[in-house]
C-alpha cells in the first residue's frame, strides 16, 4: 500500500498518547512489526474482541498491511487491511480516545482508498455503530448486506450483536 510515507524521525519505539493536550501533527505512513506493540494496545483499548499480539504479527507477515497515523512518538491510530483477489477488506480501523473525531480514521480510510484505485473495498461494522456507519458513508461506502448475530454478546447487552456490511467500488 503506498501511503504517502513521510519520513518519521526516532520512530523505533511508539507508545499510546497519555495526555490528551496535542497539538495534531500527525504523520500517516505504512506501520511494521515494530509498531506491533502500540498496535496491539490500542487494539485492546478499543475492541472487546482484541487481536492476539501473535495474531497481529501473523497478519503482518502474511502480506495484511498496516497503516498507522503518529503524533510525535505516540500512535494515534491505525487501519489494517487486507488484499484478497481483487478486493480489499479492512479488517479494522481504531483510534486512541484523545484523538477520537478529529478526522483520523476518515483520513486512514482515505488514504487507502487513494491507495487501492479500482478496486472493490468491503468491511463490516457492528450494527450499533452509527458513526463508523455515518464515516463510510460519507465516504461513499453503501450498505450490502447483514450478517446475522456476527458479534459474540457484549458484556453489557449479553446480547449478539449484526455485523452491517459494508462496500466501496473504486471507479478508474
Amino acid at each position: 500500500m503506498s501511503v504517502r510515507p513521510r519520513r518519521v524521525t526516532g520512530r523505533s519505539r511508539l507508545s499510546l498518547p497519555k495526555d490528551p493536550d496535542h497539538d495534531l501533527g500527525l504523520i500517516y505512513r505504512q506501520g511494521s512489526v515494530d509498531d506491533l506493540a502500540a498496535v496491539y494496545e490500542l487494539n485492546c483499548n478499543s475492541f472487546s474482541e482484541s487481536w492476539t499480539f501473535s495474531g497481529l504479527k501473523d497478519a503482518l507477515e502474511s502480506e495484511y498491511e498496516l497503516c498507522v497515523c503518529l503524533d510525535n512518538k505516540f500512535l494515534a491510530g491505525y487501519l489494517l487491511s487486507h488484499d484478497i483477489l481483487d478486493e480489499v477488506h479492512i479488517m479494522q480501523v481504531a483510534v486512541a480516545s484523545t484523538y477520537r473525531r478529529k478526522g483520523i480514521a476518515e483520513q486512514l480510510s482515505r488514504n487507502l482508498l487513494d491507495a487501492k484505485t479500482g478496486r472493490k473495498l468491503l468491511l463490516e461494522v457492528r450494527a450499533s455503530n452509527a458513526s463508523a456507519q455515518a464515516l463510510y458513508g460519507k465516504l461513499g461506502f453503501i450498505c450490502s448486506g447483514v450478517r446475522k448475530d456476527y458479534y459474540v454478546p457484549s458484556q453489557e447487552s449479553g446480547v449478539r450483536e449484526d455485523a452491517i456490511l459494508m462496500s466501496f467500488q473504486q471507479v478508474d
